[in-house]
């Protein structure tokens, strides 16, 4: 399992020593950009790679410290800590730690890592989170990416079918905020299911790097404001909104499709999730075609799983996103 990069990391570019004033500067480059990041059920692995130039061979001292939290507090405390001397052969510099986080699927963290170039001729990493009690994600070298799943009575079968929130989370940070009646924008059509857009402006604590939003079966496509709430998620540092679509059993379903589609057009920020063509032909229905059997969760799962993963890897290809 690998790690992202955290935008603002400290380790980005190192010059070497210089002999002169006239010597050229090296630099010090993610091997494989940005980067993947994964969990599983009770541990984060964080692997970092940096090139090197060629000629650099070598030992780094490398001290790390990993950190961990719930995401409801957007607190971060050390979880474990050490120091690795890490080989440098050919230029290239590998880093690899692993470190418990607990099993709760929006259980978050990462790993500060500050590996001392200053052994290989290059200046050492001023890696300022490797001292801190309670680091700022966005500060680590490499952290888990964070999703936010809302949902209505669809997306909540999996509050009763036991193991999908698992699958779902198993390899990344989830929430899931998910409330039977739930509409876009609209009050609910029960109390106490507040909508999508009240949902985003109220959850305490980290909505993540991804949401996920499939919502719009108590909705009427005249009010359907997609660009409403992706504003509202925006505003809470969401960058990449899975948008999941509806199965057209009734027409104003259709309307409000077409909806999502014209907003991902205008916003590359949004990615279509087709629930209708991954479901179709399927026997995950209960008689209305749209809410789920327990095999229809465990579909859901693992699509809501897949989507996620897409929309991690765009945000690990679009790093300024």
């Amino acid at each position: 399992m690998r790690f992202v990069l955290a935008p603002g990391a400290c380790l980005l570019a190192i010059a070497p020593a210089l002999a002169g004033a006239q010597a050229p500067v090296a630099s010090v480059a993610p091997v494989a950009g940005p980067a993947i990041v994964t969990r599983d059920a009770h541990r984060m692995t964080a692997t970092v790679e940096y090139r090197l130039p060629p000629e650099v061979t070598g030992v780094v001292p490398t001290a790390w410290r990993a950190y961990a939290g719930a995401r409801s507090s957007r607190t971060l405390r050390p979880v474990s800590h050490g120091l690795r001397y890490v080989s440098v052969s050919g230029g290239v510099y590998r880093f690899t730690a692993r470190a418990r986080m607990g099993a709760v699927s929006d259980r978050s963290g990462g790993f500060c890592v500050a590996p001392d170039f200053a052994a290989v001729g290059l200046p050492p990493v001023d890696a300022g989170c490797i001292d801190a009690d309670r680091p700022r994600r966005r500060d680590l070298t490499a952290y888990v990416p964070e999703a936010t799943v809302f949902g209505d009575s669809v997306d909540a079968a999996f509050d009763w079918v036991p193991g999908t929130r698992d699958a779902i989370s198993r390899h990344h940070s989830v929430r899931f905020d998910l409330r039977t009646c739930r509409r876009l924008l609209a009050a609910p059509c029960l109390p106490g299911a507040s909508s999508v857009l009240s949902a985003a402006g109220s959850l305490a604590g980290s909505l993540g790097d991804v949401a996920v939003v499939n919502v719009g079966y108590n909705d009427w496509a005249g009010t359907y404001d997609v660009p409403r709430v992706m504003r509202a998620l925006r505003a809470r540092g969401v960058r990449r909104v899975v948008w999941v679509t509806l199965r057209e059993t009734q027409s104003s379903y259709r309307q409000i499709n077409a909806e999502i589609r014209l907003a991902a057009r205008r916003s590359s920020r949004i990615q279509v999730a087709d629930w209708g063509r991954a479901s179709r032909g399927r026997p995950w229905f209960g008689p209305d075609q749209v809410h789920l059997t327990t095999a229809g969760a465990w579909g859901m799962a693992a699509f809501t799983r897949r989507e996620i993963r897409k929309a991690v890897a765009w945000l690990r290809e679009h790093p300024g996103a």
